[in-house]
C-alpha cells in the first residue's frame, strides 16, 4: 500500500494540486491537513 501526505499552511494555498499529484502517483491512502495563518506573539 502506498501512502501520501499533503499539507498547506496559508489561506491562499490549495490542497487540490498536491492531492491530484499523489493520486497520479498511485497513493492508496492520502492524509491531508490544512492550517490557516496562525500568528504567535513573541
Amino acid at each position: 500500500m502506498k501512502y501520501g501526505y499533503a499539507r498547506v499552511s496559508t489561506v491562499g494555498q490549495d490542497l487540490e494540486g498536491q492531492l491530484q499529484t499523489l493520486k497520479n502517483e498511485g497513493c492508496d491512502k492520502i492524509y491531508s491537513e490544512k492550517f490557516t495563518e496562525t500568528k504567535r506573539n513573541v
